[in-house]
């Protein structure tokens, strides 16, 4: 089989990149919401930070999960070098889960905007 190294170095690194992007989506929307004033407003029951940082982590762990299955998938193959490739794939790809229900914890218990 044959591996394009571009499409190769993305599949490899995905779940980190997704985490990567929700880490950015989070910190920045949080620090955006104190800076604007908009913290404390209520949206279907929630503060919007807490709500926004649940919704945008829900959906990176959803692609998250689709690339540790074409980890896995990659992973069962009869050639040794997709065998790795999908091996490193899924692994990498379930450290990003871990990492975004770790991400995902602070925004649901500490306030977004601490009052000193």
């Amino acid at each position: 089989m044959q591996h394009r190294f571009t499409a190769t170095t993305f599949l490899v690194s995905g779940g980190l990149l997704v985490w990567m992007a929700n880490f950015t989506f989070v910190y920045v929307f949080a620090a955006l919401a104190c800076a604007r004033g908009f913290a404390d407003v209520d949206l279907l029951g929630l503060p919007v930070v807490p709500l926004a940082s649940l919704v945008a982590t829900s959906l990176a762990g959803a692609v998250t999960a689709m690339i540790v299955r074409r980890g896995l998938v990659l992973h069962r193959e009869s050639d040794e070098h997709t065998r790795f490739i999908g091996f490193v794939t899924w692994a990498g790809g379930a450290l990003a889960l871990v990492a975004l229900v770790l991400l995902v914890i602070p925004a649901l218990v500490v306030s977004a905007c601490p009052q000193y």
